[in-house]
This record gives C-alpha cells, sequence and structure tokens, in this order.
C-alpha cells in the first residue's frame, strides 16, 4: 500500500503542475451569468470562479468548465468486500479462509483520463475513459491458499512442534484495469464549485495480476500445511519474513460491476456492485465483490 500512495502523489505533484502551466498559457477573457472568466496580469485566465470579483484566494476552487464534464479522472480511496447472493458476509463453514477485516481490506483507484459526451444541453452525458484498481483483501483467519488446485482450498500453517503459525499480514491482492459506461446528470455545467451530480453505469474490469500474501513473525522455517483434522499435507520453507505467491487463485478475470456516484462541489462518494462472481464457476465460493469510498483528487 505505501507503494500505491507514493505513485498517487507522484501523480497528483505533476498533475497539478501541468494545470497550472497551462493555465498561464491562457490569454482569453469573456464573462456570463453563470461566472466570471477573466485575463489579469498573473495569467490566470480563463478560470470559472466563484464571485464576479476574482480573488487569489479562491483561486484552487476556480475551474475552467464550459461543457458537460463527467466525474470519473481522479484518484480514489475506498473500503472492499464481498457478499454472497443474499447480501451477507457470514460465510459458509466450507470456506472459513474468507472471512475477512473489511476496515483493512483497501481499494486505491487511479483513473488516469475520461473521455465526456455530451447529451442534452450540457447537463446530461455519457462518460467513459480507463482506470487501474488494486484492492486488497485482508483475511481473519491464518490460513494459506493453494493456486494450482482443481478448485480454491487453504489450509492452516503448523510449525515444526505442532503450534498453529499465526501471521502479520495474510491477504489477497488484486490488479485491475477498469473501463466505466457511465450516465451522468449534472445541475452546473459552468463550474462545479456550485454543481450536483450523479451517476449511474456499469464498470467493466480485466484483471491483470493477483497474488497472496503473508508476512510471518519467523523466518528460516519450515511450515506444514494442515488440513481440518490435523493432517499434514504439504510442507514448505519461509526464507523471508513476507511471502508474495502470484497467481489466478480460480478468480473471474472479467468482472461487471454496477456503479453509482453522488456528489457535490469537488465532493464524490462511489460505490460498486460486483454483478459477476468473484470466482470461476465450480472453483469457489458464490461471491459478489463491493467497495464504497471517496474520490481524494478529480480533474
Amino acid at each position: 500500500m505505501k507503494t500505491i500512495f507514493k505513485i498517487a502523489l507522484i501523480f497528483s505533484i505533476f498533475l497539478i503542475v501541468a494545470l497550472n502551466a497551462k493555465a498561464q498559457e491562457e490569454t482569453t477573457h469573456r464573462k456570463h451569468h453563470h461566472g466570471w472568466h477573466i485575463s489579469d496580469s498573473t495569467n490566470m485566465s480563463d478560470f470559472s470562479c466563484f464571485k464576479n470579483d476574482f480573488n487569489m484566494d479562491e483561486f484552487p476552487f476556480c475551474r475552467h468548465k464550459t461543457k458537460y464534464n463527467g466525474h470519473w479522472a481522479g484518484i480514489e480511496l475506498g473500503v472492499s468486500g464481498y457478499a454472497t447472493p443474499q447480501f451477507d458476509m457470514n460465510f459458509s463453514r466450507a470456506y472459513p479462509f474468507m472471512n475477512m477485516n473489511t476496515a483493512r481490506s483497501l481499494t486505491v483507484n487511479i483513473n488516469p483520463f475520461e473521455l465526456n459526451v455530451n447529451l442534452c444541453h450540457n447537463h446530461f452525458g455519457f462518460t467513459t475513459g480507463l482506470g487501474l484498481q488494486i484492492s486488497n483483501y485482508y483475511f481473519t483467519n491464518d490460513y494459506v491458499m493453494l493456486k494450482d488446485s482443481a478448485e480454491l482450498v487453504a489450509y492452516k500453517v503448523q510449525d515444526g512442534q505442532g503450534n498453529l503459525v499465526d501471521m502479520k499480514v495474510n491477504k489477497m491482492v488484486i490488479s485491475t484495469i477498469t473501463l466505466p459506461l457511465l450516465f451522468e446528470y449534472q445541475t452546473n455545467h459552468y463550474r462545479r464549485l456550485n454543481s450536483f451530480h450523479i451517476t449511474l453505469g456499469v464498470v467493466a474490469g480485466l484483471r491483470i495480476g493477483s497474488y497472496t500474501k503473508q508476512v510471518y513473525n519467523d523466518k528460516d522455517e519450515s511450515y506444514f500445511l494442515v488440513d481440518a483434522n490435523g493432517d499434514k499435507i504439504a510442507t514448505f520453507d519461509v526464507e523471508h519474513y513476507t511471502v508474495r505467491d502470484r497467481g489466478a487463485y480460480h478468480l473471474n478475470p472479467f468482472r461487471l460491476d454496477a456503479a453509482f456516484r453522488i456528489g457535490w462541489s469537488h465532493l464524490n462518494i462511489f460505490s460498486t456492485y460486483s454483478i459477476t462472481k468473484m470466482y470461476q464457476k465450480n472453483q469457489g465460493p458464490e461471491l459478489y465483490p463491493f467497495t464504497v469510498g471517496i474520490t481524494l483528487l478529480g480533474w
């Protein structure tokens, strides 16, 4: 997660510098009843501001906006999980390893660009684009999943003395390329500072990577995988505290999420609920991922 936030921070700084450079190049000025577009000695021109009298203190809230502009591009942070078809998070006893810590299961969306199509008077439009989603699912129980089994299975870990091993971290990370297909209504297409918006649509996804990660208390140890009866299934060596194991883990390579977004001004709250199963048919539990979050930085 630290690497993800570093990338997001660098990308945000680059974007802010680029926008400031573009603002200084503009020299046109015009006025309409929704805001004041100006050109002054500071070359801070073509920005739609909060009041008719431009004030430098309000500059962060000024935004060049003369037509329909959707709410997709930006950096977002959310909480993720998965539920049964009955919208329940109490899972079958056959899959105790799927119990998760939702509060720690964070998702980061990095959506670099969007394409907007005005459909009606610059208030209603269609938005698409591209994004990268990185989801972390933290498990509460200390199981290790197998990636090369006929179906999804996981086993407890036992040390050489027959004691069950406690892990500092046990999670799965899934990376997905996302493609939104969104319809949005917004009340004010001239400036976001005084505009309400609501968005409905779907977000298609293609999984490009997944891995499990365990952090052990000891390294240079040999451990055993044991089943529910305590029988040893396999043995493995841990040379480092952190173990990452990349694989598909029977995850569905494609997903389609129902998407909902709502907000006012620069505030944007989003949620998604998958209408496709998390795991491939007959290879894992029937679960449907969801995410609820907020936009940290939009453009």
